[in-house]
């Protein structure tokens, strides 16, 4: 009933969207389609049908929801359309294909989930006729080419990696994930070869041979291995790599084709294998019967790769891929993730008629490169200050040796208007191999002229590892105002005209969910029970797997701390590739009630690095709870040698408005680094003080405290 009633609107969008965007990309695509054009469309009266709804439950987070939707359109639409001078039109139009629905992340107000995403998991099938002088005639080849761009477009609209996001609440932090969404892996595809193919060439002057060939697709992307000719039992050895968004899900769908030069290419044969399997096994060598034959069988190896924030791993990966290079000059050991967010302070167009201000504004779009792989993003037009938010994946072979090139064209004129490039060398450095910040252009009329992005290197690995294998959720950044951003930006590193130099400095505070110190979690419980019943176990502390990292007695018997201001958990490490402090903070128990009306707290935690306060950084707000937990990384750039004379710096704090009476203070903590193993991570409890001016630093409990 709903979808009857909005089908006219949908027909009105879709016509909207074919005329004004589609049609240009088909005209662009194609250089037999340079003369196309919509004529009419009209999507009918007959909406789309829901076959079923399955809602997945398996590897999905408590605060979404994943329904996969069997959508089944066999329409009355009447669509015309003319290229070469012909007028066509098509009708019959039937599409199937599963549709995935995404709601997240849910939250406690309307409309009760901060944003969905729609995509096909696959490639939808597609049928219909032609009519008009395309029917009458019925050319050679043109059924294919209009169906090829038909499923071309759909592929690059909503078919995975591509998909429709839409956020439902701005201003939510952990929109993060509806906006950079993490893949689950690279899948390494090796089309080793067949055999027992049928003979396709039969006739006078053939040899009843083939000359097999095979065409590998998922989701959107698409290989095809080279042509072998005369014969039924091919060696291509052909290795192509593509990445995964939803291994339970995805198919890889594999066709066989005999090539006839002149003519349509038949088909020999087709197969597909779900992802999952290869996924769950890591590697598998296997051979697939063909469909739709007699006979004829394909050996493939598949190998599925994880994403690893590890830059200490990089090595091994690209040692692997040195020796695997002699079968392959493409592996990659990288996957680099770029958003393209904005730009700003971008040159007006001085040749344009200044009488009407919009018409001295820029169309800018940008193009991005990396090695062979090469992109663009959508013009926006009339405007100095452009917002993209478009998503790029990359591919690297070696990030010690590859750089992003970013172009700023003009689309008026033509003409680029500033470029900057980004070594990813310089990405190794950083914390967790992230950066978001605004990049300088150079070459640029505009001086002031930025463009903000957001990169994330994550380096690929055969092999699985819950301390280096990040999890979508560990992802999450803070959406935050440009203003933010802006003050955050190093204004010495934005004046210089490097942007290789401004890369080299560290980007923003990522704050993300616990990376490498797997600690056990105690139980939650709720701040409304007896005080008695909230102290965690301080006896019987489990030992963490990992022999470097060890887990703490806390200091206290009492369970609001020595000081009755409650208890704070957290794990300190040092990294001396980065030259960082890296803490995690877990939770605090048995705060002090703040909030008059409810006798609970909204805690947050600030923290600074002394003596001179340098770095601060801020937890997330947690409502309504005396025991909040966090599980929060941060990090603090300190040389190595300075580090035995700081001290880390925990104030916990209680949000609060400026007309209500609510106390604002809850408790501090300072830590002496002075006698800290940086060989180690390690986790300690530490008593919350109640006097903010004259707190008194702690020691960090040696073995022998223990």
């Amino acid at each position: 009933m709903i979808i009857d009633q909005v089908w006219p609107f949908i027909g009105d969008y879709v016509r909207d969207l074919l005329m004004t965007s589609i049609q240009e990309k088909i005209q662009t695509s194609h250089a037999q389609a340079a003369s196309f054009k919509f004529l009419k469309i009209d999507l009918g009266d007959i909406p789309p049908r829901i076959g079923s709804i399955k809602v997945n439950t398996k590897n999905v987070k408590r605060d979404e929801i994943y329904m996969d939707i069997d959508l089944m359109y066999g329409s009355d639409a009447d669509i015309e359309m003319r290229i070469k001078g012909m007028t066509m039109g098509i009708k019959d139009l039937h599409v199937r294909g599963e549709l995935r629905v995404i709601m997240r992340p849910l939250i406690s107000r309307m409309p009760l989930f901060g944003g969905i995403s729609v995509f096909f998991l696959n490639n939808p099938t597609l049928d219909f006729n032609l009519t008009g002088i395309a029917n009458a005639i019925d050319m050679p080849g043109l059924s294919d080419m209009v169906d090829t761009i038909i499923q071309e477009q759909i592929a690059a609209l909503m078919v995975l990696p591509n998909r429709i996001d839409v956020p439902m609440v701005q201003d939510l932090a952990s929109l993060a994930r509806l906006k950079y969404p993490l893949p689950d892996g690279v899948l390494r595809i090796h089309v080793v070869g067949a055999k027992e193919l049928i003979k396709a060439d039969v006739g006078l002057m053939k040899k009843g041979l083939s000359d097999p060939y095979a065409v590998v697709r998922m989701g959107a992307y698409k290989f095809k291995t080279h042509v072998i000719n005369n014969t039924i039992e091919p060696t291509w050895n052909s290795i192509f790599e593509t990445i995964v968004d939803a291994k339970d899900g995805q198919l890889l769908d594999i066709e066989v084709r005999d090539e006839d030069p002149g003519s349509k290419d038949d088909s020999i044969g087709t197969t597909s294998l779900p992802i999952s399997t290869a996924a769950e096994k890591g590697t598998e060598d296997t051979w697939l019967p063909l469909e739709d034959v007699k006979t004829g069988r394909i050996n493939l190896k598949l190998e599925w790769m994880y994403l690893s924030k590890n830059a200490l791993i990089l090595e091994k990966t690209i040692k692997e891929m040195e020796l695997r290079n002699k079968l392959s000059n493409d592996l990659s050991c990288c996957l680099l993730m770029v958003n393209l967010d904005s730009a700003r302070e971008l040159p007006k167009n001085n040749y344009l008629m200044r009488a009407k201000k919009t018409m001295s504004e820029p169309s800018p779009y940008v193009k991005l490169s990396l090695g062979q792989s090469k992109f663009e993003s959508g013009i926006k037009a009339d405007t100095d200050e452009p917002r993209w938010e478009q998503n790029f994946r990359f591919l690297v072979h070696n990030p010690n040796l590859q750089t992003l090139e970013l172009e700023v064209w003009e689309s008026k004129s033509k003409t680029r208007i500033g470029n900057l490039k980004v070594p990813l060398k310089n990405l190794l450095v950083e914390p967790d191999l992230i950066v978001d910040k605004f990049y300088n252009l150079v070459n640029s009329p505009s001086p002031k002229a930025q463009v903000r992005m957001r990169l994330c290197l994550r380096v690929l690995t055969s092999e699985y590892s819950q301390a280096d294998i990040e999890e979508e959720e560990e992802e999450e950044t803070p959406v935050e105002t440009l203003e933010s951003k802006e003050s955050s930006v190093d204004p010495v590193a934005q004046q210089s005209a490097s942007p290789a130099d401004k890369t080299a400095k560290a980007g923003p505070a990522v704050v993300k969910k616990v990376e490498v110190v797997k600690v056990e979690k105690v139980n939650k419980v709720s701040s409304k029970l007896p005080e008695g019943q909230l102290i965690p176990p301080m006896d019987s502390s489990t030992p963490i797997k990992d022999s470097d990292v060890r887990q703490r007695k806390s200091p206290s018997s009492n369970q609001g701390g020595l000081y009755g201001r409650g208890r704070i958990q957290i794990t300190l490490r040092y990294s001396t590739q980065r030259q960082n402090l890296v803490a995690v903070v877990h939770k605090c128990v048995n705060l002090i009630p703040c909030d008059t009306d409810d006798n609970l707290a909204d805690p947050y935690i600030k923290m600074y690095l002394l003596p001179d306060k340098s770095n601060k950084k801020k937890t997330t707000i947690i409502k309504n709870t005396l025991n909040p937990v966090w599980d929060e990384t941060f990090e603090f750039p300190v040389k190595q040698a300075d580090l035995s004379s700081k001290t880390l710096e925990f104030s916990i704090k209680n949000d609060t408005s400026f007309y209500t009476s609510n106390k604002k203070f809850i408790g501090i903590a300072q830590i002496e680094l002075g006698n800290m193993d940086q060989t180690k991570a390690a986790t300690h409890w530490f008593d919350l003080q109640p006097d903010e001016d004259d707190c008194k630093p702690v020691s960090l409990p040696s073995e022998t405290d223990l």
